[in-house]
């Protein structure tokens, strides 16, 4: 009786746990971002409201003027003056002990998905992980040494960035160019599924099986 009424139930469980698993990031994703409209509208709204009359503030206002300064905050890093005063100001944060490895860490993990960083790392490879006969996917972002004075290593070695599953940051290693084998693998895909622990390796995939 039991194993037949587990049997009859197991269809809706299965479809139940593949809805589960397909809203749960949908939600993630809107509550982080009501959280960053909601934090964004908080702190504004009350720098708005320092400078300027209660009467003329408008519920939203403060979102609405995080976008435009996001932007030009952005736009200004990509000037010399303000990113010079953006890494002084970044190497004081960095002189603060506990702040230090909590501003790093989150810096660290973000620029991971962005173009830029993306472009620095060369190639996805393999690499031999000693002691056995397992691989770890990385990333060469050095394949070339010659423009550094670093005399321990030798002209075959490459430096590899290893990310961490499900945690911030990585390591990175001095390997030999025999140690390592390109392989056919984008890099955001190879981000995705290291993150992930090779639960999600590719969303386009994922949705064809559906």
């Amino acid at each position: 009786m039991n194993s037949d009424w587990k049997l009859k139930t197991r269809p809706i469980s299965r479809t139940f746990l593949k809805g589960l698993i397909a809203i749960i990031p949908v939600i993630l994703t809107f509550y982080l971002l009501f959280w960053l409209a909601g934090t964004a509208e908080l702190v504004l709204g009350n720098i708005f409201k320092f400078f300027f009359p209660d009467s003329w503030y408008i519920r939203g206002l403060g979102f609405v003027l995080g976008l435009p300064i996001v932007f030009f905050f952005g736009a200004f890093l990509e000037t010399r003056t303000f990113l010079r005063l953006f890494n002084g100001f970044e190497e004081l944060v960095l002189q603060i002990p506990v702040v230090k490895i909590i501003y790093t860490s989150i810096r660290d993990f973000t620029s991971l998905f962005s173009s830029d960083q993306q472009g620095k790392f060369k190639q996805v490879v393999l690499v031999n992980v000693p002691h056995g006969n397992s691989k770890q996917i990385g990333f060469i972002t050095v394949s070339d040494f010659k423009e550094f004075s670093y005399g321990f290593i030798a002209d075959d070695q490459v430096a590899v960035f290893l990310p961490f599953s499900y945690q911030l940051g990585g390591k990175t290693i001095i390997v030999s160019r025999e140690d390592v084998m390109e392989i056919d693998m984008s890099v955001e895909d190879a981000l995705r599924f290291i993150a992930t622990a090779g639960v999600v390796s590719n969303v386009t995939d994922e949705k064809n099986k559906i």
